[in-house]
């Protein structure tokens, strides 16, 4: 419709254009007259365009193959031409005489030789080229959103890469602890301990298509994980566990907070005393989720680990929030080492 509208339009300025030139050296004119005259040169293009855009999108344009995009435009140009001109000699013989005859469409065709041609190799040029620029548009925006989609598609499968070298990391070390209480014949610890380890893994397979969770959720994960460490190093460990805020709103990727606090446990474990604070301080706001890791550590403990857990952070972090969030790792005063967390939220890479 906007089509046809756009070339009645035209139709209706180059009659009244014509009509006012008429006036101007006092011929006569009528103004329907001269607008169903001109209806045939100018409405026949509400059939044509259509046609030419829809060439453009049958005739991609490839450098490799130029010469057969040249020969396949001028074919179909010549094949929409004659389709316009013979539409256009058929309207004026009926527009002007009410019949058609051989005598007629020989006049009408006299005519169209003497009608400025030139005018509609511009007219079709015109629409040729907004066909192009239109389908290269469309195209261009969508290859632009499949390459979006293979961008995240890419940056999912990263994602649970980096969270799945987790998993058989933490089930190791919670293994070892299980296989420490049943050598010390702890067998109801042991027990409860694999109790609490399987309701981790209830977890990890809950949440496994989840590259974010509910607070609620990565906290008593966090839980399940300390209870079966303070089996087993007991009276080694004083975990304190502070929430505050509307925790039910946040979200935060699932086992991003395991690896902190089992550093900071081993770092803990490594002492000879006993009851190494190790507090845990959560809070969530409007805007940000704010996570706080306390706990004690030798100056002279060399506890390295597997190098996973910080670096494996930092990877996913950077995926998820970019540049908008921050982790810090610092020694503060008697030989405390703070790790703190800050989180956007409602911000993230999907």
């Amino acid at each position: 419709m906007a089509n046809a509208l756009f070339w009645l339009l035209l139709n209706t300025f180059a009659a009244y254009y014509n009509y006012r030139m008429l006036l101007h050296y006092d011929k006569p004119a009528v103004y329907t007259d001269i607008w169903l005259e001109y209806l045939p040169w100018w409405g026949n293009w509400a059939l044509i365009a259509p046609l030419v855009f829809a060439s453009t999108q049958l005739i991609p344009y490839k450098k490799e193959r130029i010469s057969t995009f040249i020969c396949l435009n001028i074919l179909a140009s010549l094949m929409l031409f004659f389709l316009y001109w013979f539409l256009t000699i058929i309207e004026v013989a009926l527009i002007k005489h009410g019949a058609v005859n051989l005598e007629i469409i020989n006049e009408a065709f006299e005519r169209l030789l003497l009608s400025p041609l030139h005018i509609d190799f511009l007219i079709y040029l015109s629409v040729f080229c907004t066909g192009y620029a239109i389908t290269y548009y469309t195209r261009a925006k969508q290859h632009a959103i499949k390459n979006d989609l293979l961008a995240k598609q890419l940056l999912e499968i990263e994602l649970q890469s980096l969270r799945s070298q987790l998993n058989p990391h933490f089930l190791f070390n919670t293994l070892n602890t299980v296989a420490s209480l049943i050598r010390l014949d702890e067998k109801s610890k042991a027990v409860k301990a694999l109790s609490e380890l399987s309701q981790m893994l209830r977890k990890v397979l809950e949440n496994q298509n989840h590259q974010l969770i509910p607070l609620p959720q990565e906290i008593e994960f966090i839980e399940s994980y300390l209870t079966i460490q303070k089996m087993r190093f007991e009276d080694k460990l004083l975990t304190t566990v502070n929430l505050s805020g509307n925790l039910h709103d946040c979200q935060i990727p699932f086992m991003l907070l395991q690896p902190l606090v089992e550093n900071a446990v081993q770092h803990g474990c490594q002492l000879e005393s006993n009851q190494n604070k190790l507090t845990l301080k959560i809070a969530c706001d409007d805007k940000q989720l704010s996570v706080t890791l306390i706990n004690k550590i030798s100056q002279t403990d060399e506890h390295q680990g597997f190098g996973i857990g910080i670096t494996n952070c930092r990877q996913r972090l950077d995926k998820i929030y970019q540049q908008r969030y921050t982790l810090s790792l610092n020694e503060i005063e008697n030989d405390y080492f703070e790790t703190r967390l800050t989180l956007p939220i409602g911000v993230h890479y999907d």
